[in-house]
């Protein structure tokens, strides 16, 4: 299983929504974000948890997470796939995907 692969399939094993993904490998950056929300902070915690036990499990790197216990937008950087995970009504504020979808048409 590919590293985007692993984390899709944790942030489904803990029920996120709406996962999404954009693809950067044509950009010299990140291969790639995986995005998703969850209606609680609980479940938010929980998702990022899973992110990070199963990318061990199967021999990727978790770098860092950014956020706290009180974060509503949580960031799992394991190298060349960054998870972005957030409450739901982050998520609809941040508009992270058409944010980099604006970017992308133009580069």
């Amino acid at each position: 299983m590919t590293l985007t692969e692993t984390i899709i399939f944790a942030i489904e094993e803990k029920k996120g929504l709406d996962i999404d993904i954009i693809d950067f490998r044509h950009q010299g950056m990140v291969d790639a974000f995986v995005i998703c929300d969850a209606p609680s902070l609980r479940q938010v915690h929980a998702i990022v948890d899973h992110i990070k036990e199963c990318v061990e499990k199967a021999g990727y790197t978790v770098h860092h997470v950014e956020g706290d216990l009180n974060s509503r937008w949580l960031l799992v950087d394991c190298l060349d796939v960054i998870a972005h995970v957030f409450i739901t009504e982050e998520r609809a504020f941040y508009q992270l995907e058409k944010l980099w979808a604006d970017y992308l048409k133009k580069h």
